[in-house]
């Protein structure tokens, strides 16, 4: 099958091999375009906390969050640093560090994996999407919690109708690749619309589309839906 997948331009390396594995092809869909945040001086502060060895932890939730932290400074030896997804964490490496990997980025999950959080301070790199839930669930464990925006996404602006009009099938890898797209379930009525996990399927469905399938997070479960291994 042909399948459409919502990735940054920036963070589709391995997707076509990925794909191929599955017995696809990928169709490389960039709704969005990454951007320097609005404020850098959360991200300057945050860099230089670890760069003194002043958090306990530092969390990465990608790839891209990891290039824009590191080109500002390198974390201390003695702070922990935990990657959401092994691509976040084969980043980390490339820099010559060493990194902790959690798949589940649910803020309960997120609070378990890292156990006793009382008096630590947490560091957190990401999106310019708040995650208020995380931050909470961290604060109510007793920890100190210093997040910044490394980068922030913005719509491409183009129209996606050749690339959809091409594909069997489409993955929305997040929320917000999804209503970037534009996406009108009336004009591909044959294509198997996937979710890559809840959120994106609940942002699909405030926009009165239902997707044929939910995955559990990852590409991978997606695939294994539409076919293949």
């Amino acid at each position: 099958m042909k399948i459409a997948v919502t990735k940054l331009r920036e963070k589709s390396e391995g997707i076509n091999a990925l794909f191929r594995r599955y017995g696809h092809e990928a169709l490389i869909m960039s709704t969005m375009v990454s951007a320097d945040p609005t404020n850098p001086a959360p991200l300057a502060t945050l860099a230089e906390t670890a760069s003194k060895g002043d958090l306990d932890i530092l969390i990465f939730t990608s790839a891209l969050g990891v290039d824009k932290l590191f080109e500002r400074a390198r974390p201390a030896k003695n702070v922990r640093i935990v990657s959401v997804g092994p691509k976040t964490a084969k980043k980390v490496g490339e820099y010559g560090c060493t990194s902790e990997v959690i798949s589940d980025f649910s803020s309960e999950h997120f609070v378990k994996y890292l156990d006793d959080i009382r008096g630590k301070t947490i560091g957190i790199a990401r999106a310019d999407v708040p995650n208020p839930e995380l931050v909470s669930s961290l604060e109510s464990g007793g920890a100190t919690v210093v997040e910044a925006a490394a980068y922030r996404l913005e719509p491409t602006g183009s129209g996606f109708d050749d690339v959809l009009t091409e594909a069997d099938a489409v993955i929305f890898t997040s929320a917000r690749s999804f209503e970037y797209s534009g996406f009108q379930r009336n004009n591909h009525k044959n294509m198997k619309v996937a979710a890559i996990g809840e959120k994106t399927a609940k942002a699909m469905r405030s926009h009165g589309i239902e997707p044929d399938f939910v995955g559990d997070g990852t590409l991978e479960s997606c695939l294994a839906v539409l076919g293949g291994k």
